[in-house]
């Protein structure tokens, strides 16, 4: 269970719903590699908790300085 004030069903980053259905066995993120150095940018307040969104992993695949500026502390 997330803790008060996180929304496991948002993506941490751009809030936007992140399709998440790891507890059912069968998950986008299952195909996807998603690079350690966007999960070290999860806020630790949402980390392991919330799950990132396919549009953020790819935004961080195809510009991982862009990305990390844009998010970095927020």
């Amino acid at each position: 269970m997330a803790p008060a004030g996180v929304d496991a069903a948002r993506c941490p980053f751009c809030a936007g719903a992140n399709a998440c259905a790891a507890e059912t066995g069968s998950c986008w993120c299952f195909d996807l590699l998603v690079p350690e150095a966007l999960l070290a940018l999860v806020p630790s307040k949402q980390r392991n908790r919330a799950c990132i969104c396919q549009n953020c992993v790819r935004a961080f695949t195809r510009d991982p300085d862009g990305f990390t500026e844009r998010y970095r502390k927020r």
